[in-house]
């Protein structure tokens, strides 16, 4: 590594080295006009870039002139877009200089470009434009996205050219594919009315593109072109259960403290003549009955992608979810001093009602709106195909 850094150091220390004079001899007209200039800007009466700055300016406005020349012979419309950018460069280029000092400024002739820009964008503009109605007129969703790929070309080259904005806009919404979502409970099981509702109220807007937009409540004024079907197929709950257990905890604590004997019985004394105590540890014993409740209930199914204009399966995805109720709590017998710290967590907790097979359902209805849009996410690209 030390190696590859020491060649990319010497690499870049050789390059920002090249001299302006080096990049004219190579044809590399732009940089040499900014290295001289960037050396002019600093040292006004450096007569040898000044010289190089001059060479480089006039020979790159000259392949840019000729260019330019070439492509007004040619006549042909689609060169407008080109011509337009070369004037713009012209303009960039000549704009370099002006900022340079005074001194090195007066040794230049400036040209005004505006009109040719102002011209050459009109036409560029009218060019795309056109390609944008030519494609408009194809009728399909590729072509409405190119069209508006050229009428936004065209309000960039001239802002408010004709009616521009509408059209891109027009282009925008004829290819735009729409999506709707919709829930299908097939599994047999009632639940509550509500519970399509909910999700239904997934959160699909932040899907959206350019391209693809998501609906979760049928719009009648909008012909989609995909349909999403969350189709439940499996509503089932597991049996409301209490398991108990008895678990049995010892432990040596301290209880005070206590005078120290020696072998005769006496109080031991210390260096002062006090007396020697020492703490007094004794076992300690509790029972705890550790309470869970569970109950749990799955829904499966799938997620179904429809082409609606072919009436086709486009994928299909199983998705199921699992809702746990538990809920564990413990009481205690015995010295509670003999507890660990994963029986007081559990102590003094209650047990509750379990819920009903219809809460749960509903407490389920966020899991599976993650899912799904999980899902509906990784189909974005053959959504927006």
């Amino acid at each position: 590594m030390k190696h590859y850094s020491f060649l990319f150091f010497i690499v870049l220390f050789l390059v920002s080295c090249t001299s302006s004079q080096k990049m004219l001899e190579r044809g590399q007209y732009e940089r040499a006009i900014d290295k001289a200039a960037e050396k002019l800007q600093k040292k006004p009466g450096d007569t040898e870039e000044l010289a190089v700055l001059k060479e480089a300016y006039e020979l790159a406005n000259m392949f840019d002139l000729e260019r330019i020349e070439y492509l007004e012979l040619e006549e042909n419309d689609q060169n407008w877009i080109e011509i337009s950018e070369l004037y713009e460069q012209l303009n960039r280029r000549q704009n370099k200089i002006r900022r340079l000092p005074t001194r090195v400024r007066n040794q230049f002739t400036f040209v005004s470009y505006d009109q040719a820009i102002v011209n050459s964008k009109s036409a560029a503009a009218d060019v795309s434009y056109r390609r944008g109605m030519e494609y408009m007129d194809r009728g399909n969703k590729e072509s409405y996205r190119l069209a508006w790929t050229e009428f936004v070309r065209a309000a960039e080259l001239y802002p408010g050219y004709r009616d521009v904005n509408l059209k891109i806009e027009e282009a925008r919404m004829l290819g735009i594919n729409h999506t709707l979502f919709v829930v299908e409970n097939q599994s047999g099981v009632i639940v509550p009315e509500y519970f399509e509702t909910e999700l239904s109220k997934i959160a699909l807007r932040d899907l959206n593109s350019r391209w693809l937009s998501f609906d979760t409540f049928e719009n009648e004024n909008i012909a989609y072109d995909h349909l999403i079907v969350l189709n439940i197929s499996d509503i089932s709950f597991s049996p409301e259960s209490v398991e108990r257990q008895i678990i049995r905890e010892t432990k040596e604590i301290q209880d005070g403290m206590k005078y120290a004997y020696d072998d005769d019985g006496n109080v031991r004394k210390d260096s002062l003549g006090n007396d020697i105590r020492v703490p007094n540890m004794i076992n300690v014993s509790a029972e705890v009955t550790d309470v869970v409740q569970q109950k749990s209930a799955y829904i499966g199914g799938s997620l179904d992608i429809f082409e609606l204009e072919a009436d086709q399966l486009l994928r299909t995805e199983n998705l199921s979810v699992e809702w746990v109720f538990e809920n564990r709590y413990g009481t205690v017998s015995g010295d509670e001093r003999a507890l660990s710290e994963e029986s007081k967590d559990i102590v003094g907790g209650r047990e509750m009602p379990f819920p009903s097979n219809e809460q749960m359902v509903m407490d389920s209805a966020d899991l599976l709106k993650d899912r799904a849009k999980a899902i509906i996410s990784n189909s974005r690209d053959l959504l927006e195909s």
